[in-house]
């Protein structure tokens, strides 16, 4: 039998009601004339009329429509055709083309290709299909988009990822990954970077302790935010780690690496509240360093994400610094020093408009940042000068842009920001300790929590500190019942809590067991022990000589003390209770170790941006940069752009 000739349009094919009663058994049986067996699933060339299922179709509407194979075979065949062209139809209109820009091993020596793939396709999808491009079979890659890490499992278009998008691609080995390697293009950092921000919020929740890290969230002034909620907390606390580990890459312009960190930041800032990110300026820093790194890479196509991000940035500084930086002064007398924030912010605005063909838009920013950057500008001589004050560097620069090249006042700013950091050191080590009393000694007994400043006025009177804080905890932090109950029942107020104290620090303490020695048994022995009874008692006593001799002595002049057989028992016992005890202190031991291990995948950044210098001589302030290093900026970078960027409004004709 001849195959029917090709159909190419429903207007060549005459008898279009068959087709209205074809097709809803096609669709009732869920035949796909597009499939296999029906068509071949490489060519999509039409199978065999021939093939058993094709012939057992035919038979199979013949049989329910009457009609003959004759009339049946050409209406499949161009059903089966039509679908085929629709199929490519809605392919070439979904087809997008992207920019693939990679960085990591690859066989490929190109760092940017060209892929087209449909919108409709996952996360998923695209990344086999990148792999396939760059042979990256080995390895493991992160995508990311508009600063935000596509995911796998959404189509791409409903992640907005159109046409001349670009995507980064982070790529590195499998192996790396299962290191656990502390290289920044390996999905395991991001992994660590994580759960050491956990770790610093959770010792945060909990008592401070002289060997544990933390991070405090605090305002303009330094003051720790304490209306957060715990989600809340939690959030931001992961959000600046990540944040900042993502900086640390930014300085050594290792931009693919920092977007990947700062995309996972972005995530974690957007499970906070509209009102708490616009109240910290974390959240505008972010997008400010995230369009920074698209300049940096030359990332024209970012430009609609760009604008989107120094919008929230300029919402954001407004809110929290207030207009003209009136709230900001209201609260520091470095209002003036954040003006460097927004040289760069302007400059970003200039540059994005001045892509985006709005050349009046770019001129306007433009001259601002020149302004701007104009007032910052620090005269080397004057840094100098300073600096042969023994003050470091950035102390001298903030120094002057916050007296406006004054001299004297520059002095005295630094004189005035060094008692308030000293004062800030003070009040947190004052408040780490009454955290820690509060968590040793526990609450009163109507639930509030103990009252350190009349603790301590208790304690000065010269009364142990125990019985103070037993004597508050039963008068619920009512001085004065508490003062007369340590006159009158002191020696009962004692009693009471050493009990407590001893139950409480017993699980932070290790068993106090002193080391074994070789003479205590034949000296036990002398004294008219038996060898069990002497190991027994030294057991008992953590291998105190004098303590075991006591009960020795005691035992030999009361014949009613414990026989043999119960001195071993109670030996058996405190032995298993010890060994017991040993175990859990030796894990918690390894905890510690593990916990250690992971908070030195961010320690050093955060130590170099957040931590405060003991020493105010030391020059490692200049290399840690500080508390404040966004606003130490050096300008090089933005001075060398704003004058790339008049040149070109020149030749424009726009300046």
């Amino acid at each position: 039998m001849a195959a029917p000739q090709p159909i190419t349009s429903e207007e060549e094919f005459s008898n279009k009601e068959l087709l209205d009663h074809i097709r809803p058994l096609l669709q009732r049986d869920k035949i796909r004339l597009w499939e296999p067996p029906y068509t071949d699933a490489s060519s999509g060339v039409e199978n065999i009329p021939e093939a058993r299922s094709y012939i057992d179709l035919v038979e199979s509407i013949c049989a329910e429509l009457g009609n003959t194979a004759k009339e049946i075979r050409p209406a499949l065949s161009f059903l089966r055709r039509h679908a085929l062209e629709k199929l490519a139809a809605k392919k070439n209109m979904d087809l997008i083309t992207l920019k693939i820009r990679f960085s990591g091993a690859s066989d490929n020596k190109n760092n940017c290709i060209n892929i087209s793939i449909s919108s409709q396709s996952t996360g998923t999808e695209l990344e086999k299909l990148i792999q396939e491009k760059l042979n990256l079979h080995d390895q493991n890659i992160k995508m990311i988009c508009s600063g935000r890490m596509i995911q796998s499992n959404k189509q791409l278009q409903a992640q907005n990822i159109r046409t001349n998008a670009t995507i980064l691609v982070i790529a590195v080995p499998k192996s790396a990954i299962a290191a656990a390697t502390a290289d920044a293009q390996t999905s395991n950092l991001i992994q660590a970077v994580k759960e050491a921000a956990n770790i610093l919020h959770e010792n945060a929740r909990t008592a401070p302790s002289s060997d544990q890290y933390q991070l405090r969230i605090t305002d303009q002034q330094g003051r720790e935010l304490t209306a957060l909620s715990d989600d809340e907390r939690r959030s931001l606390t992961v959000a600046m780690t990540l944040h900042e580990k993502g900086r640390s890459f930014l300085r050594q312009r290792d931009y693919l690496s920092a977007l990947a960190l700062f995309s996972e930041a972005d995530n974690e800032f957007r499970q906070c509240s509209s009102q708490m990110l616009n109240s910290v300026d974390n959240w505008g820093l972010l997008n400010l360093d995230t369009v920074w790194c698209y300049l940096c890479m030359k990332s024209v196509n970012d430009l609609e994400d760009a604008a989107e991000r120094l919008m929230k940035c300029d919402t954001c500084f407004v809110k929290v610094y207030g207009n003209s930086f009136q709230r900001l002064k209201a609260l520091q007398k470095d209002g003036t020093g954040h003006m460097v924030l927004f040289v760069r912010l302007h400059l970003l605005q200039a540059i994005v408009a001045y892509h985006a063909g709005r050349k009046v838009d770019a001129k306007n920013f433009l001259g601002l940042a020149e302004e701007e950057a104009r007032m910052m500008h620090v005269e080397p001589e004057k840094l100098t000068q300073i600096m042969t004050m023994g003050y470091t560097a950035s102390e001298a620069r903030r120094g002057l842009r916050s007296s406006q090249g004054n001299i004297e006042q520059a002095v005295e700013f630094i004189l005035e920001n060094r008692r308030l950091r000293e004062e800030r050191h003070r009040e947190e080590e004052e408040r780490e300790e009454e955290e820690r009393l509060q968590k040793r000694y526990g609450r009163t007994q109507n639930g509030q929590k103990l009252d350190i400043k009349h603790l301590h006025q208790l304690e000065s009177m010269g009364y142990p500190q125990c019985a103070c804080a037993e004597a508050l905890k039963q008068s619920n932090n009512r001085l004065e019942e508490a003062g007369e109950m340590l006159l009158n029942d002191l020696e009962t107020l004692i009693a009471v809590s050493r009990p407590e104290r001893k139950t409480k620090e017993d699980d932070d303490e290790p068993t106090n067991v002193l080391p074994e020695d070789a003479s205590h048994v034949p000296q036990l022995l002398s004294l008219g022990a038996e060898l069990d009874e002497a190991r027994a008692l030294l057991e008992i006593h953590g291998n105190r000589l004098d303590r075991a001799a006591e009960e020795l002595l005691q035992k030999n002049q009361d014949p009613t003390q414990d026989s043999m057989a119960d001195l071993l028992q109670r030996a058996r016992v405190l032995a298993e209770k010890r060994a017991v005890k040993n175990a859990r202190l030796e894990e918690k031991h390894r905890a510690d170790q593990e916990r250690r291990a992971k908070l030195q995948t961010v320690l050093p950044d955060l130590l170099r941006n957040n931590m405060e210098v003991d020493n105010m001589e030391s020059e490692s302030e200049t290399a840690s940069g500080g508390p404040d290093e966004y606003l130490d900026l050096l300008l090089d970078e933005e001075e060398a752009f704003i004058l790339e960027y008049r040149q070109r409004l020149i030749n424009d004709g726009f300046w």
